[in-house]
């Protein structure tokens, strides 16, 4: 069962304003065993508007509107889906008297152009707003298309009538999708996402029953897994299935599920054997690390200390410029100088692991394309790890990466030793 989102409104297409009911919507439709299959954002331009209800009403069983409401000449909601099916607008008197005490109960007189805030297409109906002046409205057409019929539903943009007005008056004419949906998230570090669907094989194809969807945010890999069914038992079991296969694909990569971040995991695997980190970062991770350690108190308590050391380390600095050879040979005395001095670091504090990262240096390869170059190193009192980082990109990516590695690395570090 397909549904479409279309929001309505300028100040989105010129960027002034960001969408967020299109992405809470969807999350409703999909609750709902709705399939979202388009999001579509609009001007305030008649024949666009009307253009797209047409069409939309021709792909989907459930069109939701959003926007273009208000009192303004340049609020063309209710007008386009009077004209996009034929139907003459009309004023709506019940609606009329609700905004007009609705100006009473601010202790203000009600301008003549809220008026129009009360028309809606003639075989539509107004849906009350509680909280605002904009009625919204509902309509079922039938379309070109065979024994296809589109029920749409247009509410206000603004989020704190938009959202209790879906709630009570939208959402109980949606609950007949005959489908339930059972979701999880899978949260993985160490795979690009060409690597990984190259690893899940068949499971991202589309049209799979359960999906499985990739998306790649700061060198995390999210695995979304939906399954649909008309049991909820069903749904919920096709989800588990999939998600083992997952597991059994990726391995150690797996790190969580839902929104888990690598230091939260990390942070509750020290928690959980009363065993404390200290953090000894250089511009590669740049205090990365320390900040998101220090995201809450139970993190922190894992934290003996932690110390940013921005340029040199311990009195060395990377090669300002110079060859390939000359950075590697830094990064190798890095590593030497860090292990030196991180024994030294163990015996002075009463720590367990100590998460390294060096400075770095931008090195131009053959081909002209930058590589920033550095290392992070993970070292327990019987062991000194260290992992090239270098990578092309900016900074902020590159030190996201970095930091998620050294914590990966701590991860996994720990899950050997259960």
């Amino acid at each position: 069962m397909r549904a479409e989102i279309i929001a309505i409104g300028t100040e989105l297409t010129c960027g002034s304003k960001l969408d967020t009911n299109s992405q809470w919507l969807s999350r409703e439709l999909e609750s709902l065993g709705w399939t979202v299959t388009r999001h579509t954002t609009l001007a305030d331009e008649m024949p666009a508007i009307v253009e797209e209800l047409r069409a939309a009403a021709q792909r989907a069983e459930v069109v939701l509107i959003t926007g273009g409401l208000g009192p303004t000449l340049d609020d063309l909601t209710r007008e386009a889906m009077a004209e996009a099916f034929d139907q003459t607008l009309v004023r709506d008197p019940d609606s009329l008297r609700q905004i007009e005490a609705m100006f009473v109960a601010r202790g203000r007189t009600m301008p003549e152009r809220n008026q129009r805030q009360a028309d809606r297409p003639e075989h539509a109906e107004s849906i009350p707003n509680s909280c605002g002046t904009a009625p919204g409205v509902l309509m079922r057409v039938r379309t070109v298309k065979e024994n296809h019929v589109c029920f749409l539903a247009a509410m206000p943009g603004v989020p704190a009538e938009m959202k209790p007005m879906f709630e009570k008056n939208v959402r109980p004419h949606l609950l007949s999708s005959g489908m339930q949906m059972s979701r999880k998230v899978i949260r993985t570090f160490g795979y690009g996402e060409s690597d990984a669907e190259r690893l899940l094989g068949d499971l991202t194809a589309r049209g799979r029953n359960p999906e499985v969807g990739i998306t790649a945010s700061e060198a995390v890999i999210s695995l979304w897994i939906t399954a649909r069914s008309k049991s909820a038992e069903q749904a919920h079991q096709m989800c588990e299935e999939t998600e083992q296969v997952i597991r059994e694909k990726l391995g150690e990569a797996v790190y969580g599920e839902g929104d888990a971040e690598l230091h939260d995991v990390v942070g509750g695997l020290l928690q959980i054997r009363h065993q404390k980190m200290a953090l000894i970062e250089g511009a590669t991770t740049g205090g990365l690390i320390a900040m998101w350690m220090t995201e809450s108190e139970s993190l922190s308590s894992v934290v003996d200390q932690a110390m940013v050391m921005p340029g040199a380390w311990n009195g060395l600095k990377l090669p300002s410029s110079g060859s390939s050879a000359a950075v590697q040979a830094s990064l190798e005395t890095w590593a030497r100088v860090a292990q030196d001095s991180v024994t030294g670091f163990f015996r002075a504090h009463a720590v367990d692991f100590v998460l390294l990262s060096s400075p770095f240096e931008d090195e131009k390869a053959e081909s002209g394309v930058a590589i920033r170059r550095g290392l992070v190193a993970v070292a327990s009192r019987t062991s000194f790890q260290t992992f090239d980082v270098s990578m092309t990109g900016n900074l902020a990516i590159f030190r996201q990466r970095a930091a998620r590695t050294a914590l990966n690395r701590l991860r996994l570090m720990l899950a050997q030793t259960e």
